[in-house]
């Protein structure tokens, strides 16, 4: 079972996540519902990924959710969202870490 932090609920029976709005950089969009994204058209099934009803709101972190901000693949696209500021902290440690590890000319 995997349960989104956001809803609460298990992400392949629930119908949808919340639709709340999202503050990224200070502004508040809505969030993009499953069959409005650039490049989908009629989607008549759940989500391969997170399981939501055409219509209804990713849970975050689903690999088809977009950035309401940027409209970019949301997992990937470098906007940073109120509340994951923690996780671009953590994604610099990372990248500090490897270049540690690796070293400049590898």
């Amino acid at each position: 079972m995997a349960m989104c932090n956001y809803c609460g609920l298990e992400m392949t029976l629930a119908d949808g996540c919340v639709d709340s709005p999202i503050e990224i950089e200070y502004r508040s969009y809505r969030p993009i519902s499953y069959g409005q994204e650039p490049g989908l058209k009629r989607v008549r099934h759940r989500c391969h990924d997170c399981g939501v009803l055409p219509g209804q709101v990713h849970h975050h972190g689903c690999d088809v959710e977009r950035c309401p901000a940027c409209r970019g693949q949301s997992i990937g696209c470098g906007c940073i969202w109120a509340g994951e500021e923690h996780l671009s902290e953590q994604w610099i440690e990372d990248l500090e870490m490897q270049f540690l590890l690796v070293g400049p000319d590898e």
